[in-house]
């Protein structure tokens, strides 16, 4: 195991640092202080606008100390920043450009602490998000540090206001490595010299060792997420097929209507995830369509994490490129969707190849120990 001695400064406008809905950014933070790396969290997308748009976040971050540096655990520290305002889209056009002005001030409310501690990174992690808004003022400030855009989702998808996405496109030139993780976002970039593809990595260790199972009976699959979820395929399959169980992961990943065979678990611990995962018979990705939502087809972590476990997935046929074990359908065809599940079942699971997914200590090497970095 590579040690090192760096400080990373992570800026997200979804995650906090501890969070019991695991991403890519806590498994990469667990790797580099496994190292001796220290990693901050600096949480962003708060303010007094969020209790009133029922922003979920708001609550949690009440349960925290905020504008202030709070240490979490070994090496693990987090700013929640309560800002006079965060960007929001406003849906209409021109309520959309009336406030692009005062959006685009939003680095100039960073505090003091956040400021004095910037000189001392090695590398800052720039979320897809909001977060862009916030690379000039964080640059003028850690100028030696190595700035990567971590391209998670395309800004379009996720709906942020028009001036994030003219901020990211003007600011890339600050940026010295532009991650991405799916190949269909490469053409998203104009500076083609900056961009690295870098897939998600798993905890393959935690999937070894997990030995039971946690199911009752045969005939199981699962959805982990919520992200674009599409609850009328999960209805659509429940129906189908009464003799399987369906078992929903996530905070808003909720069935249309109750149904004896659908398992609503919420929002658990990645730990208590590991085993469903493992054991399930088959993998739902039940994504709905969106604009570009292409890529996730290879940025989605739970798919890599099926994959790992020799899943056959039911997943939209935007979705489904470049996988084999992936059993498509069309999102607006409920026949198809009955047609994909059927395929998925019989799919034989020691065929799915798992020779290219990558461990979080490869994946971090990539992005934080190459000669650039």
């Amino acid at each position: 195991m590579k040690s090192v001695s760096k400080r990373i400064l992570v800026v997200s406008g979804h995650h906090f640092a501890d969070a019991p809905r695991r991403v890519d950014l806590h498994f990469m933070s667990d790797q580099l202080r496994s190292e001796g790396a220290a990693v901050d969290f600096l949480i962003c997308r708060l303010s007094p606008i969020s209790r009133f748009i029922g922003d979920g976040r708001y609550e949690h971050a009440k349960t925290r100390p905020i504008n202030q540096w709070f240490r979490l655990d070994e090496g693990l520290e987090e700013f929640v920043w309560f800002a006079p305002f965060h960007p929001v889209n406003l849906r209409f056009g021109w309520l959309n450009a009336a406030i692009a002005p005062l959006y685009r001030r939003y680095g100039q409310f960073l505090p003091k602490a956040v400021i004095d501690r910037l000189p001392s990174y090695s590398h800052i992690v720039i979320e897809s998000g909001p977060s862009p808004l916030l690379t000039r003022y964080l640059r003028k400030h850690a100028p030696r540090a190595n700035f990567i855009y971590h391209a998670a989702d395309r800004l379009e998808t996720i709906r942020v206001h028009p001036c994030v996405i003219e901020e990211l496109n003007r600011s890339l030139p600050l940026y010295d490595q532009v991650r991405i993780m799916a190949e269909a976002m490469r053409a998203d970039f104009a500076s083609q010299d900056r961009v690295v593809f870098v897939p998600h990595g798993i905890s393959k260790t935690l999937f070894d060792e997990a030995s039971v199972s946690p199911y009752q009976g045969e005939r199981h699959a699962i959805s982990v997420g919520d992200m674009m979820f599409d609850a009328g395929l999960i209805e659509t399959l429940a129906v189908a097929n009464p003799d399987w169980t369906f078992h929903l992961f996530g905070k808003k990943a909720q069935p249309s209507q109750p149904r004896g065979n659908i398992i609503v678990h919420g929002e658990v611990s990645f730990a208590a995830i590991v085993p469903f995962i493992k054991f399930a018979d088959i993998g739902i990705a039940p994504y709905r369509a969106g604009a570009g939502a292409d890529y996730l087809s290879q940025s989605s972590l739970k798919m890599i994490q099926y994959s790992y476990c020799h899943l056959p997935i039911v997943a939209p046929q935007f979705a489904a490129a470049g996988r084999d074990n992936v059993c498509a359908y069309d999102p607006d065809d409920p026949a198809s969707m009955r047609a994909a599940f059927e395929r998925a079942k019989v799919m034989d699971h020691l065929s799915i190849d798992t020779s290219d997914i990558l461990t979080w200590e490869e994946v971090v090497e990539r992005l934080f120990h190459t000669p650039e970095a």
